[in-house]
């Protein structure tokens, strides 16, 4: 048994080794990535200085991102970087505070930063920005905005307020719905007809909702040649679920969701993945300012259909059981473009009536 003063002396060893943030960076090769939090508004790193559990994703490459208002940096921007790379360790999941990369206990869980910049958050009132941590191919993997999965690349690294988890790159700042759009090449002729009907700002401007998005193959299958405007909008509007920010980590089975055409739609989580009304979720947790857009692989009904049982057989993705998102180049979720747009665009048409 090891003696009760030798174990206070390791316990205040073990304190006294923890640091301020800065310091902590500076000491593991952090440079370039502490010089953001220096020069971003003050309160954000007295906010991390005086918090508790807070983990900060750092990165060793802090090269421009994705997202055009963050190629030059000022202060606007690196308290923009700064705030969402500081999140609060409040999960529910039974996520340990410091894990080793190698044996993590990576259970997916959203986290809350601490990017309120109403510029950028619409996600109701006083609620920041969230982001999403899971496991990808058994690599923990952070996703917040453009579309894109940063993986993690180290252990954790203890200082004074929480812990510091080395990660790819820095994290996109999320943008809105049809910002994101435009990182998509496919997409242009959608993002033309948002601007040429003046649907940007209805789409951008709805606060804290969940995109459905069908892929390409699903929308084929629909005739709608019998159908009226009004009819093609209602189907369209299904796929939008309002007031509720649907991150894959909060989905449970048997939840009811209410979407924008005064319907509703089912979750069912089974071993083969996660359904809306039937329609399986094919690329999960693209993150926007105004909520989050999941793609599925089949148009959603106003009723749930062809929903497995666990342990069935997964007939729409026989050799993808756990559905971990899809990738494309540097790390962005492949979404089906023309189907994300399809759906954006069903927003805006819903917009106008």
């Amino acid at each position: 048994m090891i003696p009760r003063h030798i174990l206070l002396a390791l316990s205040a060893a073990t304190f006294a080794s923890a640091d301020t943030l800065i310091n902590t960076l500076q000491q593991n090769g952090f440079n370039d990535f502490a010089s953001i939090y220096q020069d971003a508004d003050p309160s954000i790193l007295s906010s991390v200085d005086a918090g508790s559990n807070m983990i900060i994703y750092a990165s060793k490459n802090v090269q421009g991102t994705t997202n055009s208002t963050l190629r030059r940096r000022d202060t606007t921007t690196n308290t923009q970087i700064a705030a969402m790379s500081s999140v609060q360790n409040t999960a529910s999941s039974s996520k340990k505070l410091r894990f080793k990369r190698q044996n993590a206990d990576s259970s997916p869980a959203v986290y809350q930063s601490l990017l309120n910049d109403p510029e950028i958050v619409n996600l109701g009132q006083g609620v920041n920005q969230s982001l999403v941590e899971k496991p990808v191919e058994g690599v923990p993997t952070v996703f917040a905005g453009a579309g894109k999965a940063v993986p993690v690349v180290g252990d954790d690294i203890t200082f004074d307020g929480g812990v510091i988890r080395p990660v790819d790159s820095l994290l996109e700042i999320p943008g809105s719905i049809a910002n994101t759009l435009t990182l998509f090449p496919q997409l242009s002729n959608l993002t033309a007809l948002l601007i040429q009907y003046n649907l940007v700002e209805p789409v951008s401007e709805a606060a804290g909702i969940t995109v459905l998005a069908p892929e390409d193959s699903a929308f084929a299958a629909v005739d709608t040649s019998g159908l009226t405007d009004e009819q093609i909008v209602a189907i369209l509007s299904q796929h939008v679920i309002v007031n509720y920010v649907g991150y894959s980590p909060l989905l449970k089975d048997g939840q009811v969701l209410n979407t924008l055409a005064n319907g509703t739609v089912t979750v069912a989580v089974r071993d083969s993945g996660v359904y809306f009304n039937g329609a399986k979720v094919t690329a999960a947790d693209v993150i926007v300012g105004n909520g989050v857009v999941h793609t599925v692989a089949s148009v959603v009904g106003s009723e749930g259909a062809g929903v497995p049982e666990d342990g069935g057989d997964d007939t729409e993705n026989p050799e993808n059981p756990e559905n971990p998102p899809a990738t494309g180049a540097a790390g962005r979720v492949g979404l089906g473009l023309k189907t994300l747009g399809l759906s954006a665009l069903g927003m805006a048409v819903a917009a106008l009536f």
